[in-house]
């Protein structure tokens, strides 16, 4: 072996990797404000990817913000060596051969560099199985600071030299159980502080539907010691109604518990938040909720105005996990999925209605939301949406039972079968007109049955997609 060349080579090597994750890190500079609370879902993926394979097992995470540090910690399963190859190297450790299943969601290797936006420097810790020495222990620091190729390349081998000299070898002797596996990021700036923070806040806001449809994430702890809180969310696997999922929620020792509405097919499923009342539930509001959801939520997703939260592990993201593709060449295999996957929740949501309409719930007026999404044109076919989607969807609203009268609310009524309230001014009269026309254009001058009924909430106007 001729060493110089070898280390030549080495040295082309990281200067390749060095380039690939100085680009990446741009992009996402420039995007910062669309990516402040990625980082937490990236890390959540990871460890539940990590327990993916094992049918009988669940995963525990904590988050613990500190003034100066944010650490992630989850007990699943050990790293792989190209696990390792995947974070050093910035490969992705997911890759499946062609036309080989995964249960993982993870799409893309880059993914765990939008965790960089919390710092550039990490701490982490962990177990790897190895070829050659069995499992092993291992603590290290990636560093990612640097502006170009010459000043990060060297970095890369220098984390490879951080990672060997680690190493401590521990057989089998470990307890798979534990947190073994540990990512602490150093907060530098008051931008990574206030990111750590968004973080937090948007994690804890949409964490009860993860778990919902993942079953296999058991408990998330937040430990906030800026704030001296401790907020803890279990899914115990309880059912309070065939459709109902409750998540317990212990914030400092008070508890409560969040209860997720959901219904699932093959591919898809749907939710919304629901909360229990005297005499049934009370379906809730989800306005600042991103509406879809790849197994985790694609955050700015937020005014997707689809009525329910829409999940889907089949879906194909952007790169950036902010949407889905729904344009583009008509034979595009990702596009056509995408779209039947949303013709598919249409289908589950007029269910999951029908079944509502017979049941004791009430606030359905939140289950209605039918305005065009707003969204990136340049990925989503409005034609497509309003003859496929939006079209078939408010032509169910207006036949399903779902409002509920003034003096008998166990009694609903469909929206053919309103009228305006007996209060209503000629303002208003003259809104909900241009509202009926916007649901039911064909038919809304024609149908004189379509106003038999006179206590119609001002609620449900405005949340059919009327503002």
């Amino acid at each position: 072996m001729i060493t110089s060349i070898e280390e030549g080579r080495k040295e082309d090597g990281n200067r390749s990797i060095a380039d690939k994750i100085i680009k990446r890190l741009h992009d996402l500079d420039l995007t910062v404000e669309n990516n402040q609370g990625r980082w937490a879902w990236e890390l959540l993926q990871n460890a539940k990817d990590s327990i993916a394979e094992e049918d009988d097992r669940q995963i525990s995470v904590k988050i613990i913000l500190n003034e100066n540090t944010i650490e992630f910690q989850h007990n699943g399963a050990h790293f792989t060596e190209l696990d390792i190859r995947g974070l050093i190297n910035q490969i992705s450790s997911k890759e499946v051969e062609e036309g080989q299943q995964t249960k993982n969601t993870g799409r893309f290797g880059t993914g765990f560099l939008t965790t960089h936006l919390l710092s550039r420097r990490i701490q982490i810790k962990g177990v790897v199985q190895t070829q050659s020495d069995g499992f092993c222990h291992f603590d290290f620091f990636l560093d990612r600071q640097g502006k170009t190729t010459k000043e990060l390349a060297p970095k890369i081998e220098n984390a490879w030299q951080a990672f060997q000299e680690s190493i401590e070898i521990i057989g089998s002797d470990y307890d798979k159980n534990q947190f073994n596996t540990s990512f602490r990021y150093f907060l530098e700036s008051e931008r990574q502080n206030t990111i750590a923070k968004i973080g937090i806040e948007e994690f804890s806001k949409c964490v009860p539907f993860v778990m919902a449809f993942i079953p296999k994430i058991y408990c998330v702890e937040i430990i906030d010691n800026l704030l001296n809180t401790n907020t803890v969310f279990r899914n115990p696997q309880v059912f309070t109604d065939d459709l109902i999922t409750s998540i317990e929620k212990d914030e400092n020792g008070v508890q409560s518990e969040i209860l997720i509405l959901h219904a699932i097919s093959e591919k898809v499923a749907v939710a919304t938040e629901v909360a229990k009342i005297e005499t049934g539930y009370s379906v809730k509001s989800i306005t600042n909720i991103p509406k879809i959801f790849c197994d985790f939520p694609l955050i700015g997703t937020e005014n997707f105005h689809f009525p329910v939260i829409l999940n889907s592990f089949y879906f194909h993201p952007q790169t950036e996990r902010d949407g889905v593709w729904l344009k583009g060449n008509s034979e595009n295999l990702e596009i056509i999925e995408n779209q039947q996957l949303f013709v598919d929740a249409l289908a589950l949501y007029k269910k999951l209605i029908s079944h509502l309409e017979e049941c004791e719930f009430f606030d359905l007026y939140n289950l209605v939301e039918s305005r065009m999404p707003t969204t990136n044109e340049n990925y989503f076919d409005a034609g497509w949406y309003k003859e496929f989607i939006q079209k078939p969807l408010r032509e169910f609203i207006v036949d399903a039972n779902i409002v509920e009268l003034e003096g008998n609310k166990s009694l609903k009524k469909s929206i053919k079968e309103l009228g305006f309230p007996k209060d209503c001014s000629k303002l208003k009269q003259a809104k909900i007109w241009q509202c009926l026309f916007d649901l039911y254009p064909n038919d809304v001058c024609k149908n004189e049955h379509l106003y038999k009924w006179c206590n119609l909430s001002w609620e449900t106007w405005n949340l059919i997609g009327f503002q």
